[in-house]
């Protein structure tokens, strides 16, 4: 019998940890750091949007291959057997992949929202994606 080191995809829960790492560490990053210092960098209100969306740009074009390449190690860990050997392992990689999906969904809304001038992007939509990355990071650690 081998053990879960010897087989060739041992590495994967590892890497899944590190992508959903980086993944809550961007959103995180633009969140709390970004979005702020674009508050008092661009008082005008065109000119802050105009911004956030040239830097939305540039942050889709990491995080959108990041969040593929994250969701092809989840449904490979499922269907290679490369999950824990715990019961739940597999459920919890299932959730990874719907709250993925849920956070995407999450993210059309904001942008949509923020591309109408003068309309606010409501705040549930932050605390909802924030409240999904915390559960995707436990997903990835409880599934590893």
């Amino acid at each position: 019998m081998t053990t879960p080191s010897e087989t060739p995809l041992a590495w994967l829960p590892g890497l899944n940890i590190l992508l959903v790492g980086l993944w809550v560490g961007m959103y995180l990053f633009i969140t709390f750091v970004v979005s702020p210092a674009f508050a008092e960098l661009f008082p005008d209100a065109e000119v802050r949007r105009a911004h956030r969306r040239r830097v939305g740009r540039h942050y889709a074009r990491v995080n959108g291959p990041l969040t593929a390449v994250l969701g092809v190690v989840a449904l490979v860990m499922i269907f290679t057997g490369g999950a824990a050997s715990v019961p739940w392992a597999k459920l919890l990689l299932w959730a990874e992949l719907l709250l993925l999906a849920l956070i995407g969904g999450a993210v059309a809304v904001h942008v949509r929202r923020a591309s109408v001038a003068g309309a606010a992007v409501p705040g549930w939509i932050t605390h909802l994606t924030l409240g999904a990355s915390v559960l995707l990071c436990v997903a990835a650690v409880g599934g590893a």
